[in-house]
């Protein structure tokens, strides 16, 4: 049975890299009928900040990640961080050091001049110095052999241990830091694995030294690709970096983000559709891929419009109550059903589903119309909006019969009286045909918004 966790920092929103860490986390557990723990931590207090708590499990609710236990404040641990901490201290396992921030700043300088990478120059490491109040403590690294571990999707791992610093556990200020933090709150909550961004792999390597120094067992790693944007540089907020309720305001569907999280690095066979019991029936975190994924709008857009054609006109209409705004009621048009039915087609997302309809409830917007076109066909309008009271409005096919019986009784290439209906009708010049537009308009407004501009 897997216990894995999902731990951001709450100084921001949940994005799309986020996303996908705590959804790979969530399936892992679930697929080993384990346990799926969220882990805020916290322990930055200037940064950290309520409103992004709610923000991150707003965003995880929405995608249906639901933790197994109420979510664990990192801040609220530091009386064990610190009782560790002197523990090792005590042990021999870490050192006080009171080594003042200008030397270390020298240090540095030396070392970037001489091509060195930047680390603690181990000053104090046999000292035995007393701790004492504005002293840190830093940890005793393995001065010889390597650190490795086994990481699901990239494989062997191994650095040598000298390439590795002596790192502060505990600040001048008795203030646990993050990557102490982060391996002990993994020992207390007993994670078996953890799923996080390949950015953490050189953390890891320090945290798999702290979990030996308490003789804890040391979890399994999994570390994951980065997103990149499709050009294969940082996300940004142009590019994929929103946050997750964002997508949702803007009228993503959960199956859809869903569908596209799983794909950025991990695929089954030639499938691109998963429910979620397929996903935990064929998921395996070994099967991710070791290569950045890239995003692509057109894509998650795709899955998107799939989900929006194929969920049911009143479900849609639910959803787009509890997240944009409407300016109209769709149930002032009888064929509601139908008009939001085939304006799903091309809509990639609900907000799109609502601006494409408005025109059959609002009078369209018609300053960039093109009215020379319209002008040349005044005639042709004109009569055919004397015609339309013949025409049985019974159904679309009804109507499409009738006009094409108009168009052809009365010598007309369909040019002449499409392209200038549909823009009257519609304010576009990409719409529906125009048998859609009559019918689903109805007689009255087809003669009115007709009557505008003959």
């Amino acid at each position: 049975m897997e216990i894995t966790r999902f731990a951001p920092s709450p100084t921001g929103h949940l994005h799309l890299g986020g996303a996908r860490t705590a959804l790979f986390a969530w399936l892992h557990a679930k697929t080993s009928k384990g346990k799926f723990l969220l882990r805020f931590e916290d322990t930055d207090n200037e940064r950290s900040k309520k409103e992004y708590v709610d923000s991150i499990v707003s965003s995880l609710s929405w995608l249906g990640i639901k933790p197994d236990d109420d979510p664990v404040y990192q801040s609220k641990n530091i009386e064990l961080h610190k009782k560790i901490a002197f523990n090792l201290l005590d042990s021999g396992k870490a050192y006080s050091c009171d080594c003042s921030s200008e030397y270390l700043e020298e240090v540095r300088k030396k070392q970037i001049q001489n091509k060195l990478q930047p680390k603690y120059d181990g000053l104090n490491r046999d000292k035995n110095l007393s701790h004492k109040d504005g002293n840190v403590i830093r940890f005793k690294m393995p001065q010889s052999g390597s650190t490795s571990f086994e990481d699901k999707i990239l494989g062997t791992i191994s650095v040598n241990n000298k390439e590795l610093d002596d790192f502060i556990i505990l600040r001048s200020d008795s203030t646990p830091t993050y990557n102490f933090c982060a391996a002990i709150d993994d020992f207390d909550m007993k994670i078996s694995t953890v799923i996080r961004g390949d950015d953490h792999i050189t953390n890891t390597l320090k945290q798999i030294n702290i979990l030996n120094s308490i003789n804890s067992d040391i979890p399994d790693y999994a570390h994951l690709p980065m997103v990149l944007s499709s050009e294969g540089k940082r996300l940004s907020k142009r590019e994929g970096a929103l946050d997750i309720n964002e997508y949702k305001k803007m009228g993503y569907l959960q199956e859809a983000m869903i569908n596209y999280l799983i794909k950025l690095g991990w695929t089954y066979k030639d499938q691109e559709l998963f429910s979620e019991q397929e996903l935990l029936e064929y998921f395996k975190i070994n099967d991710v891929n070791s290569s950045p994924a890239r995003f692509s709008q057109d894509l998650l857009n795709w899955y998107n419009n799939h989900y929006i054609k194929s969920n049911k006109i009143n479900n849609l209409l639910d959803l787009i109550k509890n997240t944009s705004n409407i300016n109209f009621n769709p149930e002032d048009n009888n064929k509601y059903l139908e008009i939001f039915k085939l304006m799903s087609e091309g809509a990639n997302t609900l907000i799109e589903l609502v601006d494409s309809s408005r025109f059959f409830y609002i009078l369209p917007d018609y300053k960039d119309v093109d009215r020379s076109l319209i002008e040349e066909s005044r005639d042709i309008l004109s009569n055919f909006s004397s015609c339309i009271d013949s025409f049985s409005f019974e159904s679309h096919e009804s109507i499409e019969t009738d006009i094409k019986n108009y168009i052809k009784s009365n010598e007309l290439k369909f040019p002449q009286l499409g392209k200038p209906l549909r823009i009257i009708l519609s304010g576009r010049e990409n719409a529906p045909s125009i048998s859609e537009l009559v019918y689903l308009l109805g007689l009255e407004e087809t003669r009115e918004r007709i009557a505008l501009f003959i």
